[in-house]
């Protein structure tokens, strides 16, 4: 049976949203997908959804925004993506958060997101991210660090703290694939 193709685009800032998507390739890989992982930011010219049978988008939401480049993709090509099976997953910290009104801001964003490009994806996830204060420069390090503290948050700011819950990745990965349309191979032979 040939393997499904599928897109996965994402925007990232520090790095949390490339390892999420790159999570998601492999376990789709593995159940014997094709998979295409683009960073949005250096998307090949042409590219387009219609060349695949799925497409997840997702990024990450620094200052209250998903990336431009994601913004830009999703605002090109909406109508292609509510025509077929598509996903998106946006992480953030507010994901992570123990307090009930930050998840909901964080799922806020998303529906934000959504409804300024038009696009209605059968799925869409907030997944929580990392604090890379590694990568972080003085500044952002400074204000996360003051952010967190009274929230309870990491404030050790010589290594990166990580919130994802990979069992939710894996979820996500394996509910998007239970949208795709079966493949050619097999709708051959079942209407034989």
């Amino acid at each position: 049976m040939p393997a499904r193709r599928i897109l996965i685009l994402y925007g990232t800032s520090y790095g949390q949203t490339a390892k999420i998507a790159r999570r998601m390739d492999d376990l789709l890989t593995a159940s014997g997908e094709t998979v295409i992982l683009v960073d949005a930011s250096n998307q090949p010219r042409g590219l387009t959804p219609r060349e695949f049978d799925g497409v997840i988008v997702g990024g990450s939401i620094i200052r209250g925004r998903h990336q431009k480049s994601v913004r830009r993709f999703v605002h090109v090509h909406w109508d292609v993506l509510n025509a077929m099976p598509s996903a998106f997953f946006s992480v953030s910290g507010a994901a992570a958060s123990r307090d009930q009104v930050a998840r909901a801001e964080a799922r806020r964003f998303v529906d934000a997101f959504l409804g300024e490009t038009g696009w209605r994806p059968a799925l869409s996830e907030t997944i929580a991210g990392a604090m890379a204060y590694t990568k972080y420069n003085p500044i952002v390090r400074w204000i996360v660090k003051r952010a967190s503290k009274p929230a309870g948050g990491p404030t050790d700011t010589s290594r990166d703290h990580e919130f994802t819950d990979w069992a939710q990745v894996q979820r996500f990965a394996e509910e998007f694939a239970a949208t795709l349309p079966a493949s050619t191979a097999a709708e051959a032979l079942i209407s034989a």
